[in-house]
Parts: structure tokens; C-alpha cells; sequence
């Protein structure tokens, strides 16, 4: 073996439990805001954070936050609308059909005209 190589083996090894004592230190369980290092930290961290207020109506169209969004969400309703209506007419026109029957034949229309 080579002085070269046997320097460098030597380096390696020496690297090792350093590399091991690294790995091993654990964080500070202490994360109390007193804790933190300087008074801006502590101030910082002892206020709870606020959070802006939520919408009361989160399916409303004017509840997205995009134009795209606010399109989608309104042809949405618009084809839960039409669906119903024609479930509705479906089973007025056939008595005795299942809402279900009724769900698919409206499904198969709306699929003939799209």
C-alpha cells in the first residue's frame, strides 16, 4: 500500500466518529418562547398567529378566487341544476321510474347532446 493511500485510509477513519457525534445531537426540547435568543424572537414567537376569517358560503361561485375557477364552479351548478330537472321530468313523464333510472336516461341524454 502506498504512503498516499494509507493517509488517506488514516483521514477517512479519523472522520468517522466525528461524523457520528454530528448525527447524534439532538435539537433543544426547550421551545418555549422564552426560549428564544433575543426579546424581538420572544415577542414573535409569544403572540399567537391570527388567521384570516373563512367564507360562510364556500360553495357560492363568488367564492373562487379566479375567474377560471369562478366559471367552473358556476357550470358546475349549472349541470347539477339541469341534471335534477330533467330526473324531475323523467320520472313525471314515466310514473314508477327509480331516480336512479332516471339518473341514467338523463346521463345518456346529456352524453347524446354534449
Amino acid at each position: 500500500m502506498s504512503a498516499h493511500r494509507t493517509l488517506l485510509l488514516a483521514a477517512l477513519i479519523s472522520l468517522v466518529p466525528a461524523m457520528a457525534m454530528a448525527q447524534s445531537q439532538t435539537m433543544p426540547s426547550d421551545t418555549s418562547p422564552s426560549s428564544a435568543s433575543s426579546p424581538s424572537q420572544r415577542d414573535s414567537t409569544s403572540s399567537s398567529a391570527t388567521e384570516s376569517p373563512t367564507t360562510t358560503d364556500g360553495t357560492s361561485p363568488a367564492a373562487a378566487s379566479t375567474p377560471h375557477q369562478k366559471q367552473a364552479t358556476q357550470t358546475h351548478m349549472a349541470s347539477k341544476q339541469a341534471m335534477k330537472q330533467c330526473v324531475a321530468k323523467q320520472q313525471s313523464d314515466n310514473s314508477g321510474m327509480s331516480a336512479a333510472d332516471a339518473k341514467k336516461a338523463c346521463k345518456a341524454q346529456m352524453k347524446g347532446s354534449g
